[in-house]
């Protein structure tokens, strides 16, 4: 418990240490070395290498010897020996037969580079689940930015009407209408100031950082992919599949080292027998051999071969799923690239048209003040309906590169 108190304390202190040392502003990029770099969670799977390594070094031992002694007293001379005094000393050496010793490695060796594969996949997921926030980061960036753009924009539009209602060309009607609007506009806004407070501490709970609280530096917009068609020929090494594979691996050699360990223990020794008054001594040597009549370790190797075959399940689970992951993500990368750029085409462009034509409208006075509302609000909830085009673009960009096993790319391809 104490121990436990101890390593509790010192992760206490590592937490604010990470989180001061880490940027205040970080790129894609960034987050995604720091997925694969040294972050508390990745520090954490990889403990389970070191438990990996230490069971690898016991698998490799040699099986201690054991010494016995033992010492016998006798008041007067008895059948046993003629003196009072008598001791025996003996070294029994246990021996491994039929390859255990080197079985025990193998399998101690595979469970290392299956491990190893697993923590490697955890990091790329980490990293996928890191990026995919990092975007979600930067579109509630973006959003916040345009609402604030809006109370702006607001303003401006008091101004406007304040101006037509002071020459009689307006109504209280018109002033007090912009009034609630602004005051909607003006929730809305504490609404994506709140919504980007908890996509800041998202990113950093995903590497267990306390008390950071990072800003996307980066800039919102799609990655310049190569084609997407041939996905299905690619070749993949998928880090989940690797890890499959590598447990599968080390199924295998695990139920080669419970065959291997069907066979009898055996052990050889050999000791000394002396007594005092006189002296005598004799030397011995035996060799002891396990008669496997109630238990032959038939259960061990049942349940080893029952793990040969759910790692195997699972290695094949692993392919659907990657498979079925290339054909989704590029389905959704097709189709949110031609919304996004039919958004780019169609709609971007009209905007600065659109707000251009509804207060010549109202200056004029062809319009009215919900009709020059309206189209104000069209217009930003069009523009940030873009910028979540493009965040959900990102997004599917991201995951079908991770179902490829070729997230680096993206860190190349901007």
């Amino acid at each position: 418990m104490r121990r436990l108190s101890m390593i509790a304390a010192l992760l206490a202190f590592a937490a604010p240490a990470l989180a001061q040392s880490l940027p205040d502003k970080i790129i894609f990029d960034d987050v995604i070395d720091f997925a694969f770099q040294s972050n508390l969670r990745t520090e954490l799977d990889w403990q389970d290498v070191a438990v990996a390594r230490a069971d690898r070094t016991t698998a490799g031992a040699w099986p201690n010897p054991t010494v016995t002694y033992g010492g016998a007293y006798q008041p007067g001379p008895l059948t046993n020996f003629d003196g009072h005094k008598a001791h025996e000393v003996g070294v029994e050496f246990p021996l491994l037969i039929g390859g255990q010793r080197r079985a025990r490695i193998e399998a101690a060796e595979q469970g290392l580079r299956a491990t190893e594969a697993r923590v490697k996949a955890a990091a790329t997921e980490r990293a996928v689940e890191a990026g995919a926030a990092y975007i979600e980061l930067l579109v509630a960036q973006e959003k916040l930015r345009l609402l604030e753009e809006r109370q702006k924009e607001i303003a401006r539009l008091r101004k406007l009407v304040e101006g037509r209602r002071s020459s009689g060309m307006a109504s209280d009607y018109d002033l007090e209408r912009i009034e609630v609007e602004g005051a909607i506009w003006l929730s809305e806004v504490g609404e994506a100031k709140a919504d980007l407070a908890g996509k800041r501490a998202q990113l950093a709970a995903i590497f267990g950082v306390e008390n950071w609280r990072p800003r996307g530096a980066g800039k919102l917009r799609p990655w310049r992919l190569s084609a997407l068609n041939g996905y299905d020929d690619y070749s993949v090494e998928h880090p989940t599949i690797s890890a499959a594979r590598g447990d599968v691996s080390h199924a295998q050699a695990s139920l080669e080292t419970a065959r291997r360990e069907r066979f009898p223990e055996v052990s050889v020794s050999t000791g000394r027998f002396w007594t005092e008054s006189p002296y005598g001594a004799t030397t011995n040597i035996g060799v002891s051999l396990e008669i496997p009549i109630f238990d032959r370790r038939e259960g061990a190797v049942e349940k080893a071969e029952a793990e040969v075959r759910t790692a195997y399940l699972k290695l094949r689970v692993a392919n659907a799923q990657v498979h079925a992951d290339l054909v989704k993500y590029a389905s959704q990368v097709r189709e949110r690239t031609a919304a996004f750029e039919n958004f780019r085409s169609n709609v971007n462009p009209r905007l600065a048209k659109l707000k251009r034509m509804s207060e010549d409208a109202y200056k004029l006075s062809g319009g009215t003040i919900a009709d020059l509302l309206d189209a104000t609000r069209t217009r930003v909830e069009s523009t940030v309906n873009g910028v979540e085009l493009t965040g959900s673009l990102m997004d599917a960009q991201l995951r079908f590169q991770a179902a490829r096993g070729d997230i680096a790319a993206l860190l190349t391809e901007r």
